[in-house]
């Protein structure tokens, strides 16, 4: 019982908080970005996201004909993706800097089907993590590893993406590999401040 009683107080006092961690946030979607005098209109998060979406599907649809296909996503296309959706929208952004990409998250367990939440007092909880990824060219859906992990500060081993979630008996890379298939991704890279993704055409 104390192990378990450590285990538990670990995990709601160390790993996780009672408040959420500072996420740097898009622009609301409905919010509009006037230009000065002579200057062009800076797209909203809402259209920006509609125009990467865009690219994702015409990516999609050339990966389904066997086509040679690419995108490259910056770190305000991503962000866009991000505050279009109502669910991630506050509680994720990420940035790249060169070749090395830093996601951050700040998210209510209260989103989440952890198993055993409520049971254990945790919906009030949230997840506050950064983590931090480098991919070389050639990195695809399987090989793709986490160079830096953190939980509420404190680190934990890179490995997250290959283990088994609790109550659920998949790990966070068979989700990644989903993501992927869908949209035909059979590789990419981090260079240049951008993520590069590409269907094969095979």
């Amino acid at each position: 019982m104390v192990g378990v009683g450590g285990t538990y107080w670990s995990l709601r006092h160390v790993y996780l908080s009672d408040k959420p961690a500072p996420i740097p946030e898009a622009t609301a979607p409905d919010e509009t970005s006037a230009a000065p005098p002579g200057e062009a209109s800076v797209a909203t998060p809402s259209e920006k996201s509609v125009e990467v979406r865009e690219r994702l599907d015409t990516m999609k649809q050339a990966a389904r004909a066997h086509e040679k296909n690419g995108v490259e996503l910056t770190a305000a296309d991503i962000n866009a993706l991000i505050a279009a959706n109502r669910k991630s929208r506050g509680a994720a952004s990420v940035g790249i800097d060169g070749t090395v990409a830093q996601a951050q998250f700040a998210i209510p367990l209260e989103r989440l089907d952890v198993p055993f939440r409520n049971a254990l007092g945790l919906g009030d909880r949230y997840l506050n993590a950064t983590v931090t990824i480098v991919a070389p060219p050639g990195t695809n859906a399987s090989s793709v590893q986490l160079s830096e992990v953190t939980l509420n500060g404190h680190r934990i081993p890179a490995g997250l993406l290959d283990w088994q979630l609790p109550g659920v008996g998949k790990s966070l890379r068979t989700y990644v590999i989903k993501y992927a298939n869908q949209y035909g991704v059979t590789d990419g890279e981090i260079r240049d401040g951008k993520v590069i993704l590409h269907t094969s055409g095979h």
